[in-house]
């Protein structure tokens, strides 16, 4: 009876031998399911990256004429500050000479206050002479 544990019956060793291939049929069915899966995971992936690639490169493009824009608003403001600051300094000029002329048409009224203010004492004063 040793010699009978030795060798397995034709009919139990299809059966194990079938059950070993449901097996291996189910673990290849599920790595195939599980592929497909991160196959479409991947092909989905890719084209989002696409969409975003074609966004950003819309993104830069639009950047870029608007960094050249920028640079010709730089220069006019430059000229702008340059024009606001002669102006500034011709309207100083102005009020400086207005200022000064103010001045001298003062002095030129007290003078005039002076020179007839003394004419007028002085012709009193004459005017005494002959009344």
């Amino acid at each position: 009876m040793p010699d009978e544990n030795k060798y397995v019956l034709k009919a139990d060793h299809i059966a194990d031998i079938s059950k070993l291939t449901g097996r291996i049929k189910d673990v290849d069915s599920k790595h195939m399911e599980l592929h497909n899966d991160l196959k479409l995971t991947i092909n989905t992936l890719s084209i989002s990256t696409q969409a975003l690639t074609e966004t950003s490169k819309k993104t830069n493009h639009i950047l870029e004429s608007i960094d050249e824009k920028m640079d010709g608003y730089n220069d006019r403001i430059k000229n702008v500050e340059f024009n606001v600051e002669t102006t500034t300094k011709r309207v100083d000029d102005i009020e400086h000479s207005v200022s000064e002329r103010k001045r001298g048409n003062v002095q030129l009224w007290v003078a005039i206050i002076g020179t007839l203010g003394t004419v007028i004492v002085g012709a009193l004063g004459f005017a005494q002479i002959f009344f």
